[in-house]
């Protein structure tokens, strides 16, 4: 998902740039450097800034009088925090889709199928355009939360999407190309649709959400060391962001 789209407010722009990696972990957030980047006066980049520091994608830098601020390191303890978070809410709102009718389970299922049959065309490409295929990926899921969530689960999903899609833009290319698993955990979720057990499908969001913690995970420890210094991003600061 492109979050800029349709909104040209500092705050967007700069949560695209964290998000896609086009600002590395640890890059400095200066307001006065923003402001020249983005073309805008310094006032609505403070206020994008500090709410970037609430949403927990900011994260003040040093000590004294004047902290700084610079783009939230990623780890692999919060992917844990976060997919299992993200998990839960989506695996219990999912359980909705047993009050649907057998047509509309039956139309829902056919909708995820074809995204999911979409994801796994760009996924094996020569040379997959990730953004894509990420799109792709979100599409599932959406069909899914959006048939199943009320306002209140969905904001809270909405919350935690930015964070949760940070790792999947920097960290999914290193899980591939293989992603067999995730094609039988998709299988397993459209098959609990059309079938309406409520129990067997929240079971099944569940377990491809903590999987995909568990994959994502042992690609951050075993990369760490390389990985986190900017291989993967094509920027570090925001005068080099594009």
């Amino acid at each position: 998902m492109v979050y800029s789209s349709g909104f040209d407010d500092p705050y967007h722009r700069l949560l695209d740039l964290i998000v896609r990696g086009r600002l590395a972990p640890g890059a400095p957030l200066v307001e006065a450097e923003a402001a020249k980047h983005l073309g805008v006066s310094r006032t609505p980049v403070r206020e994008a800034l500090q709410r970037l520091r609430r949403d927990g994608l900011a994260v003040t830098s040093g000590g004294g009088e004047r902290p700084r601020l610079a783009v939230a390191p990623l780890s692999r303890a919060a992917v844990f925090e976060l997919y299992r978070a993200a998990g839960a809410l989506e695996g219990i709102a999912a359980r909705n889709v047993a009050l649907l009718g057998g047509s509309d389970r039956q139309q829902l299922a056919a909708r995820m199928a074809l995204h999911d049959t979409a994801f796994r065309r760009s996924s094996r490409a020569a040379k997959p355009d990730w953004d894509l295929l990420f799109e792709h990926h979100d599409a599932f899921h959406r069909e899914l939360q959006d048939a199943s969530s009320g306002a209140h689960t969905r904001a809270l999903l909405d919350a935690l999407r930015p964070q949760v899609d940070r790792y999947e833009w920097f960290f999914a290319p290193l899980t591939g190309p293989d992603f067999s698993a995730t094609y039988a955990e998709h299988d397993a979720i459209v098959r609990t649709v059309r079938s309406g057990s409520a129990t067997a499908l929240e079971r099944a969001v569940r377990a491809n959400w903590f999987n995909g913690a568990e994959r994502l995970a042992a690609v951050i420890e075993q990369s760490e060391a390389s990985v986190l210094v900017g291989a993967g991003f094509k920027s570090a600061a925001l005068g080099d962001a594009r």
